[in-house]
C-alpha cells in the first residue's frame, strides 16, 4: 500500500497519486484511488474523469 499525505495545498499530492496509479496499473496492478479532500477534490480530473457535478 502506498499512502501520500500532506496538509499543504498545491504540493502535488493529486498529480503524484495519479502518476503512481497509472504506472502501477500499467504494470498490471489493480488500483483503487480515493480522493478524501472534501473541499477541493481534483484527483478525478488528473485521472481523466468528470465529476457528476461538472
Amino acid at each position: 500500500m502506498k499512502v501520500l499525505v500532506c496538509g499543504k495545498g498545491g504540493s502535488g499530492k493529486s498529480v503524484i497519486t495519479a502518476m503512481l496509479a497509472r504506472e502501477l496499473a500499467r504494470r498490471g496492478f489493480k488500483i483503487l484511488v480515493v480522493d478524501m479532500d472534501e473541499s477541493n477534490a481534483t484527483l478525478h480530473r488528473q485521472l481523466g474523469f468528470r465529476s457528476p457535478r461538472d
